[in-house]
């Protein structure tokens, strides 16, 4: 059995990371030119296919719940993220973003496309598990970017 994941040097993950930047840069550019206007739309539908597939576990289903379990699962592939219940919705908080990461190699703005599409595949997934349709919004960009999620309608009834 070859080892070959311990042997790799810095300069095959930045070779790595430019082949995935790459890689990202040409599907975002798909997903707009096909999709156009409706990619918000597509971003949602895939995090809410991905809520399905996290490794959740919630017993009240609450937003403060929600949160807390999507974190740690995003938390666990070592993303620098962090978030809060405000009002209606929730502020999500990145530090060392990849997108951003992603965006600045390819020289994307920062709060783009890619970072667009990103927001809502997110609240796909917050809107899923909550059970309310969710709108995200850019706060902020830079070294640290935040995002607020807006949900509407009225709270599903849980069964007891």
């Amino acid at each position: 059995m070859s080892n070959t994941e311990l042997s790799l040097t810095l300069d095959d993950y930045d070779k790595a990371f430019t082949e995935v930047s790459f890689l990202l840069d040409i599907f975002i550019e798909t997903i707009v030119t096909f999709v156009g206007k409706s990619t918000p739309a597509l971003a949602v539908a895939a995090g809410r296919k991905m809520a399905a597939n996290l490794p959740v576990h919630l017993q009240q289903g609450d937003t403060e719940e929600v949160l807390s379990e999507v974190l740690r699962v995003f938390q666990i592939q070592q993303m620098e993220i962090d978030g809060r219940v405000e009002g209606a919705g929730v502020v999500i908080d990145l530090k060392s973003c990849p997108i951003g990461s992603v965006c600045r190699n390819r020289g994307y703005e920062l709060g783009g496309e890619a970072c667009q599409m990103f927001h809502y595949y997110f609240s796909g997934i917050m809107a899923e598990l909550i059970g309310r349709p969710a709108r995200p919004k850019t706060l902020s960009v830079g070294e640290q970017c935040s995002f607020a999620i807006a949900f509407s309608g009225a709270a599903p009834l849980r069964q007891v």
